[in-house]
């Protein structure tokens, strides 16, 4: 098959695509884990109930899943570059506006609105976009291109940490819109939706339809979004993304003032998060390389379980260096299950309808980051301690095992 062999090479167009997915992930995802950097500042400056600051991402997540089909269903129809381009003017947007809040409605609007949009318009897009340029090197692909949520942790956390060191959380806020902006210029030029879009001819779809059949031929079957509906292997998929992604972000969200709580300081414990980030992207470049070879299946689930092992590691730890050892290897964790989990719309459901597809699956991960975002707050005020919030993400990690156990490539329309 020609198209799979230009797949190979250094200059075929979808790894500059695969490039822009990057770029756009680390900011939109930079940006949303650098809000545990300024979660403390914030509730300490205005006085509010850590449930009540992290209800704002919250707010935001549940947000994001009303926007995540809508710009999946764009990215189908009108292409990447419009959906995006709006995106990334949202993100910076948003973070140059958060530096003049002065109440909590103003906080929770802009995060509903402006970052709701603007991380559903970048990532969406994007990881679906990447799937429609790559078939042999489908889970490289996307775990490269997802590699860039790590990057924005280890690049954003640890600067926002330090400008609010310096400057005050204000003027952190509008550095990280302006970074916003400079990058996603580049990614508006230069992706494509698709090979025929920049080569001419037939698409992936067409060519993997029409191309040379083994001696007992498979039927490649392209779902719709409704035939995807009736399977059992969405709702597994969807179900293991909500419970691994309530586990994940609880953590993340919740991590800075976790470690400050414990007398590690701000810049420190900014550092210690974007750690997590360097980790994750080593986990999601070896997922995707291994997956391609042993299955995604069989990664997705060794990846949870490591997660697991290193909540329950949290749980008990006490001092710095715990955390030192804490922070990588969980990234590492994560970035298993998270740059492997979005090739599985593609691979199980074919390209038809993979950007409301995708969107779908989002939106379920959605409610998940989301619950957790305020429970982990929630029983913090209630506790004192977030010794029950990593108990209750290491239990919602095991349930992501057993929904992802039921995995299984559907077999007929």
């Amino acid at each position: 098959m020609k198209h799979t062999l230009e797949e190979s090479s250094p200059s075929y167009y979808g790894w500059i695509v695969v490039a822009s997915a990057f770029a756009a992930t680390m900011i939109a995802y930079g940006i949303t884990y650098s809000f545990s950097v300024f979660l403390k500042p914030l509730y300490s400056e205005f006085g509010w109930t850590r449930a009540a600051t992290a209800g704002a991402f919250s707010a935001y997540a549940l947000s994001h899943n009303l926007f995540a089909p809508l710009s999946g269903w764009l990215t189908d129809r009108l292409g990447p570059r419009i959906v995006a381009a709006t995106g990334g003017l949202c993100l910076a947007g948003s973070m140059v506006l958060m530096s003049t809040i002065s109440s909590i409605t103003e906080f929770y609007f802009y995060y509903v609105i402006f970052v709701g949009w603007g991380v559903a318009a970048a990532y969406t897009p994007m990881m679906a976009t990447v799937s429609r340029w790559f078939t042999a090197k489908r889970g490289l692909a996307i775990s490269l291109s997802a590699s860039g949520l790590g990057t924005g942790s280890l690049v954003l956390s640890p600067l926002a940490a330090w400008l609010i060191s310096s400057y005050g959380w204000r003027t952190a806020y509008v550095s990280v819109g302006v970074i916003a902006f400079v990058v996603f210029i580049p990614i508006v030029l230069f992706v494509r939706k698709s090979p025929a879009e920049h080569y001419g001819g037939t698409d992936l779809i067409d060519r993997e339809a029409d191309a040379e059949q083994p001696a007992e031929p498979v039927r490649i079957i392209h779902f719709t979004f409704i035939d995807a509906l009736k399977t059992r292997a969405l709702w597994a998929l969807g179900f293991s993304w909500f419970f691994a992604a309530l586990a994940l972000w609880t953590i993340m969200i919740h991590i800075v003032p976790l470690m400050t709580d414990k007398g590690i300081a701000l810049t420190t414990a900014g550092f210690l998060a974007g750690l997590a980030g360097g980790g994750s992207i080593i986990g999601r470049i070896s997922a995707g390389f291994l997956s391609d070879r042993l299955g995604r299946k069989r990664v997705l689930l060794a990846a949870l379980l490591f997660q697991a092992v290193m909540l329950f590691w949290l749980l008990f730890s006490r001092e710095t260096w715990m955390f030192f050892v804490f922070a990588p290897l969980f990234g590492m964790s994560f970035g298993g299950w998270a740059g492997v989990i979005p090739a599985f719309p593609a691979d199980y459901f074919g390209l038809k309808s993979t950007g409301t597809i995708f969107g779908f699956v989002i939106i379920m991960a959605g409610v998940g980051v989301a619950a957790g975002s305020f429970f982990g707050g929630y029983i913090f005020d209630l506790t004192n301690s977030y010794n029950y919030t990593i108990i209750m993400c290491f239990l919602g990690t095991l349930m992501a095992v057993a929904s992802a156990a039921f995995l299984k490539k559907p077999e007929n329309l």
